[in-house]
């Protein structure tokens, strides 16, 4: 009997659902993504600041949409159920599910410990803490899994892409205590077959780390490119240098933003050493970043170090 309750149960769920699903769109829908350390956590944060506004920190597992590959409608379809759902529970129950410090989506989800750079948020539920209607706007960030799905979102949902000098992702990423690596494929690797085909003929043409590392970036700049318009790729020296309004383009109400904020790109944390190498090798490279950055952007973060 319990089980028969419970496939009832389900099944007025799912009508529940189309029928929201029937009469709403994804205007208020907001899919946010960019490479790792280029800013997407500050952008959920600063977005959080503003009214009728929710920005979550990569609320969802990995391997969310492995089921419904290649289908990319089916993805879209079944991430549509996932702001449905997390809508229903910020207006009734008061809370969402993101990565946190202490109850809020930090600028920054690292931080020093005992000296050393690690990561320092957890992912739970944390109280919504502000007014909302039922079409107030909902953003999610999820920058491995979003980037390599975006031909697919970019179709059916508002999507954006926060990017930074190519130097600075680098270094940041190279200034974190690493976890140990485990045998879980990255996003990418999950939702990209061509992608995965091109990163297995790097290893076997003997490509050292730091040219699978330029592989991946050139992958995720131009993606952004191919996939979004133009104004929708927002640069994280342009967040700093306008204290947050040039997240108009995703929200008018950013307008209202004025916070001090600084461009940490020649962070005094980054290792000296490790930056003018890897700015050197930056620099005779090519890629899809530098049509969003000039090699002389890379040499002003050089500079500092030098």
């Amino acid at each position: 009997m319990g089980s028969v309750r419970r496939r009832v149960a389900s099944k007025l769920g799912e009508l529940r659902e189309k029928v929201e699903g029937a009469t709403s769109t994804n205007e208020y829908n907001v899919v946010l993504t960019g490479p790792g350390r280029s800013g997407t956590t500050l952008t959920c944060h600063l977005l959080n600041k503003l009214p009728n506004t929710i920005a979550l920190a990569e609320p969802l597992p990995p391997n969310r949409f492995e089921q419904q590959m290649p289908d990319y409608d089916a993805v879209c379809d079944e991430l549509e159920k996932v702001y449905r759902r997390m809508r229903r529970k910020a207006l009734k129950q008061g809370v969402v599910r993101s990565k946190h410090v202490g109850g809020i989506v930090p600028d920054n989800t690292k931080g020093q410990v005992d000296g050393v750079r690690k990561r320092i948020a957890v992912k739970g539920d944390i109280p919504v803490g502000k007014d909302l209607d039922k079409d107030f706007l909902l953003a999610i960030k999820q920058p491995g899994m979003f980037t390599a799905l975006l031909p697919g979102l970019a179709k059916r949902f508002p999507c954006y892409a926060i990017v930074r000098n190519p130097l600075a992702i680098i270094a940041s990423s190279g200034s974190i205590q690493s976890r140990k690596k485990g045998k879980n494929p990255s996003a990418k690797m999950r939702y990209d077959a061509e992608y995965r085909r091109q990163v297995e003929e790097g290893k076997q043409a003997g490509a050292d780390k730091m040219a699978q590392r330029l592989k991946r970036m050139h992958y995720n700049f131009e993606r952004y490119e191919q996939s979004l318009p133009r104004e929708n790729i927002i640069r994280y020296e342009d967040i700093c240098a306008t204290g947050g309004k040039a997240l108009q383009v995703i929200t008018p109400a950013a307008a209202l933003l004025d916070e001090p904020l600084e461009n940490k790109n020649a962070n005094p944390l980054y290792d000296r050493e490790r930056i003018l190498r890897v700015g050197e090798r930056l620099l005779e490279s090519e890629g899809a970043y530098w049509n969003f950055y000039e090699k002389r952007d890379v040499e002003e973060i050089l500079d500092n170090f030098r």
